[in-house]
């Protein structure tokens, strides 16, 4: 894992926003519009290579890489952190999640980390529900009154970055929440379910974040996957 430092900064109660591509690309729509709508400045780089196979064009060979950004928005003591892909290898998902909690601590101290991803319920909806997970019940109870429904005991384990980052910080008594957006298709990128993240994110920290360009996207009429099963991450 390469690191480029490009910015410091001093912050007071953060909000960490932390997450990547996983079903429908959610993870990482939500992360890659917070970062240009709140208009962050950049922190820090990194470029992993962890995928265990190399690039061919025209007979030559490389190593494929993917990157991510630490960016920060001042004004809100807010930190974002986005990215390309999900690591390739466990050992790099916890360096990642270890190196962002790490690097955003001496910012300041971290109040709570906010991941968000897809959810593909077992009993398909119509992509309009978002679904919750925390740290403690407190926490909990304080998604229920925004809206936010449990997420279903279908669900026992949320899978690579978006759910580690929340276990990292909860052993460094980081209070965390997860937010899970209804999804109907875990193949193409799911923006109403990014665009509703969005909106229970804006609420909660009493922000106004335009929505408008992931709402142009939104197929309003998607074509039933086949699924076998629900999942989650």
């Amino acid at each position: 894992m390469k690191i480029d430092k490009i910015q410091d900064f001093s912050l007071k109660d953060i909000v960490l926003i932390s997450s990547l591509p996983d079903m429908g690309k959610v993870g990482g729509i939500v992360t890659q519009h917070l970062t240009k709508e709140l208009k962050t400045k950049k922190a820090a780089k990194i470029i992993l290579t962890d995928k265990p196979w190399v690039t061919l064009k025209k007979g030559l060979i490389d190593l494929p890489h993917d990157e991510y950004e630490l960016t920060v928005d001042e004004k809100n003591s807010i930190v974002v952190f986005t990215g390309e892909n999900q690591p390739q290898e466990p050992a790099s998902v916890f360096e990642m999640a270890n190196f962002v909690l790490s690097t955003v601590s001496k910012m300041g101290n971290i109040k709570m980390v906010i991941s968000t991803g897809g959810y593909l319920p077992g009993k398909s909806g119509n992509g309009e529900k978002v679904f919750g997970v925390a740290t403690n019940s407190s926490l909990l109870k304080n998604l229920s009154e925004q809206k936010v429904k449990p997420l279903s005991s279908e669900v026992n384990s949320i899978t690579w970055f978006n759910g580690l980052i929340l276990g990292l910080g909860k052993n460094q008594n980081i209070d965390g929440i997860g937010l899970f957006g209804e999804i109907v298709n875990p193949e193409t990128p799911q923006f109403q379910a990014a665009s509703n993240i969005i909106k229970v994110i804006a609420k909660m920290l009493q922000l106004n974040i335009d929505t408008s360009e992931l709402d142009k996207k939104i197929i309003k009429k998607p074509v039933e996957p086949k699924k076998e099963g629900p999942g989650i991450g």
